[in-house]
């Protein structure tokens, strides 16, 4: 059986830090939170804006922030209650976000829904219109408007989407388990989206690590017209879009490009489901699957609606077995740290970590022996240590120059590094961007 690949990236030890044995044989089980805080401003675009005030009582599925500008979209109720405030809260970001907080009546009042029809049948020219209004955005980490993406620029075509269901990062498992457990959820959300976008061709990328939801998904897709399914080596970062297309394609993206540069969208399997729950059921994207590991008592799968307080994902899990040292959205390679655990869970985020003091010490840097692990390591190619030395520098108009702005911040040079450098350039790239350089 062939197992498609790329050129670089690493394989983080799966005894020491792939961490995905603990949660990967668990099924997905529901949260039903207290409360929830739903921030406005949960995708890439200008945040949505609050239509809704304290003590008005709402639905599941309303509208309760409305989009703004062509990325915008709506933001609705998770549950059904009462509106408890609107106010800013502090979450991943620097600046405190607008939240939206609803008291759960625990009813479950559903708004009224439209139904498109089944994804075969459902007016195709209707379906990017039902995305965008079901607040769809990617739900594998970036949260890109997924009707944006959908909207081709005059003179692009696609030819090809490919679901990306490598799920490389370590510690996640929340897509494994979506497409073992509901497998035909993903494959009608990728003729949705084929039919959308007049699509011939569409593919279902699945790491080997993950054999029985590859045959779950192939038994789904099959006899779906234009559907096969791929299976990819397992090798991080495999979910990247511009590795996942060389794998899967052969085609590069060009420097500078997007997918589309290379006629291909990807789209997560978990966008994929929620497009089919959009058009089959006319439903919001209001909840999403979590794994949930690390030094909690019951590592789990669950389906958690967006807004939870982490506070209320650890308690759903019997709490931590010791005192947590750090908390992280997604995996150990790019997760990213939460200030505690009062933030809420988005619809970007597929995995929550804790781990003990021990675990949370960072390691300590020393020089830089020039082993050029990084450059085997990074899989766009670059010099990640000559790189350093600009951003040290702060010659960052000669580091675009030698492709900073195509780093996919995977983080794989610093994982590789005997030296622990921590490579800056997430910050170096936020600069060239803010300065225009």
């Amino acid at each position: 059986m062939s197992r498609l690949s790329f050129k670089g990236g690493i394989h983080p030890l799966k005894e020491i830090h792939e961490g995905k044995e603990a949660t990967k044989a668990k099924p997905i089980r529901a949260l039903v939170p207290e409360e929830v805080c739903i921030p406005v401003d949960m995708h890439l675009g200008a945040p949505s804006i609050p239509c809704v005030k304290k003590g008005d009582l709402v639905k599941m599925g309303q509208v309760i922030a409305e989009p703004a500008g062509p990325r915008g979209i709506p933001v609705h109720a998770s549950v059904s209650g009462e509106v408890t405030a609107v106010v800013p809260k502090q979450q991943l970001h620097g600046k405190p976000s607008t939240c939206i907080c609803i008291r759960n009546d625990k009813q479950d009042t559903w708004v009224e829904r439209h139904q498109l029809g089944s994804v075969e049948t459902a007016p195709a020219d209707k379906i990017v219109t039902a995305i965008r209004n079901a607040g769809i955005c990617g739900m594998g980490g970036a949260c890109f408007p997924t009707h944006a993406k959908m909207a081709l620029p005059e003179g692009k075509t696609v030819d090809t989407i490919i679901l990306n269901g490598s799920e490389c990062e370590t510690f996640i498992t929340a897509d494994h388990r979506l497409m073992l457990e509901q497998p035909e959820r993903v494959v009608d959300g990728l003729r949705a989206s084929m039919r959308a976008m007049g699509v011939l061709k569409g593919v279902i990328a699945i790491e080997e690590n993950k054999l029985d939801a590859y045959e779950a998904i192939k038994k789904a897709a099959a006899g779906r017209e234009g559907v096969s399914v791929a299976l990819l080596k397992t090798k991080y970062p495999q979910g990247g879009e511009k590795q996942l297309i060389q794998a899967v394609t052969g085609r590069e993206v060009p420097s500078g490009g997007l997918p589309m540069d290379a006629h291909v969208v990807v789209l997560n399997v978990a966008t994929a489901a929620a497009i089919t729950d959009a058009v089959t059921e006319g439903k919001p994207l209001i909840d999403r699957v979590t794994t949930v590991t690390g030094i909690v008592n019951e590592p789990s799968n669950l389906l958690v609606r967006i807004g939870t307080p982490v506070s209320e994902v650890t308690a759903a899990c019997g709490g931590t077995t010791e005192e947590p040292g750090k908390m992280f959205f997604g995996g150990s390679m790019t997760g990213l740290a939460l200030p505690d655990d009062t933030v809420s869970v988005t619809k970007a985020n597929n995995c929550l970590v804790v781990v003990n003091k021990k675990d949370a010490v960072l390691q300590e840097t020393s020089a830089c022996i020039r082993c050029s692990r990084c450059i085997a390591a990074c899989p766009i190619m670059l010099n990640p240590q000559r790189l350093n030395v600009l951003c040290e520098a702060g010659d960052l108009a000669q580091a675009k120059k030698e492709n900073m702005m195509d780093c996919i911040l995977c983080h794989s040079c610093h994982y590789v590094c005997p030296a622990r450098i921590k490579f800056p350039f997430k910050e170096a790239k936020e600069k060239i961007a803010a300065r225009r350089i």
